[in-house]
């Protein structure tokens, strides 16, 4: 386990499971939700504090997908058996390239393999500690000889121990299918509109919002925290799952699914990288 501190801050990164977030605290008390003893010990990416999602975002529909006139069929993910989820970076070992105090920095040199991602990439971690913030520098190259999609984002689970109340400004939110998958594009209208801080109820809420403004406040009994994400990350998913300690609030750059278009107007799809192009870009949580 990787630790870095600054002031009241502190921060575990396990580097042998995805350079996930296993804590992330102030003084002691939890920030994100803490990931169990078991988990590490077992190295149970699913159940980390905040893990990075590299290739891709979310679900791809049954794990296929077509690209540069070729089919393809990634492996199915435990935590949803009917698609591939969360991109692969998660479960793979990094590479500590840096340890300081207050910072650190991961990398990931990945090789395709049968079932899994079919495109090479090196992906970064960059994190550093300020006095009022986490700040992550996050991103992927190309390191392949073909053009391939490419998608980054974080998912990190906040602790959900008071009434929380969300704020943030988005163009309109993905409907979705039976199967979790986006199909048309809304307004974020009635309980998926958060324009005004409001707080996210009791109901489950699943979904991307597209045309993010990079803003987020969180308001949290006493605590106020501001997810900011950079331009690079033009999409929100907010996960506010049923009689959980905990909710998710997704910094990532394209919608669910969009590596298989839907023909809808607001689908942008994802990145294509020439050999050698990037994609990055950062993200921080300020507690206010």
């Amino acid at each position: 386990m990787i630790e870095i501190r600054n002031g009241a801050l502190n921060l575990g990164v396990e580097p042998a499971m995805g350079a996930s977030i296993a804590w992330f605290r102030k003084s002691g008390a939890a920030i994100l939700r803490e990931t169990p003893a078991s988990a590490i010990s077992l190295c149970d990416g699913r159940a980390f504090s905040a893990f990075p999602l590299i290739p891709f975002s979310n679900r791809i529909r049954a794990g296929k997908f077509s690209f540069g006139g070729k089919n393809f069929t990634l492996a199915r993910d435990a935590e949803d058996p009917r698609h591939a989820l969360h991109g692969t970076a998660r479960f793979k070992p990094w590479h500590v390239e840096r340890h300081a105090t207050d910072n650190a920095r991961f990398s990931l040199d990945y090789a395709p393999r049968a079932g899994d991602w079919p495109f090479a990439y090196h992906a970064l971690q960059d994190f550093l500690l300020l006095p009022d913030r986490l700040r992550l520098s996050i991103g992927m190259r190309n390191t392949g000889a073909v053009a391939a999609p490419a998608g980054i984002g974080l998912h990190p689970y906040f602790v959900r121990n008071d009434p929380v109340f969300l704020n943030f400004d988005a163009g309109y939110v993905w409907g979705k299918d039976g199967e979790d998958i986006p199909t048309h594009s809304v307004p974020d209208a009635g309980r998926f509109d958060f324009l005004k801080r409001r707080p996210i109820g009791d109901g489950l809420i699943d979904n991307d919002y597209g045309g993010w403004d990079g803003t987020v406040d969180i308001v949290r009994g006493d605590q106020r925290l501001k997810l900011l994400g950079s331009a690079a990350f033009t999409h929100l998913v907010l996960f506010t799952p049923r009689e959980k300690p905990y909710f998710a609030v997704e910094p990532v750059s394209h919608r669910p699914d969009a590596i298989n278009p839907n023909y809808d107007p607001q689908d942008h799809g994802m990145a294509v990288l020439r050999p050698g192009e990037s994609l990055s870009g950062v993200i921080e949580i300020i507690l206010a």
